[in-house]
């Protein structure tokens, strides 16, 4: 299963995790602004950890530098799974590229997820 926002709610902790981890790992390049050292969800083709989870008909830009517990109160964002996918976004936007298997690791065991 894609994992959307229309299907955020049916996934599990894991499926979440899996879809981000493939996508990041696949990826391997920063969803980033660099005019302004911002990560966007969104940079072309690029998607952070967060924006791989929304669909292309979902997309609106003015999610941009916002968290995604911020889009999740305000009800832009289903806040199912929140706090993993605030860790997720933290590893796409803090960690460098070639220490996110690592992190990614460490949110797996955090979480008590699988790698």
């Amino acid at each position: 299963m894609k994992i959307t926002l229309k299907n955020l709610h049916e996934a599990t902790e894991q499926q979440v995790f899996d879809q981000v981890k493939e996508h990041l790992l696949t990826q391997r390049e920063k969803s980033f602004e660099e005019d302004n050292d911002l990560c966007r969800y969104r940079v072309g083709k690029l998607k952070c950890a967060a924006g791989c989870l929304i669909g292309d008909d979902e997309y609106n830009e003015d999610a941009e530098y916002n968290s995604w517990n911020s889009l999740a109160r305000e009800g832009i964002v289903p806040s199912a799974h929140s706090g993993l996918i605030e860790e997720l976004q933290l590893v796409h936007d803090n960690e460098s590229v070639d220490d996110w298997g690592d992190a990614l690791k460490d949110v797996a065991f955090k979480w008590n997820l699988k790698f």
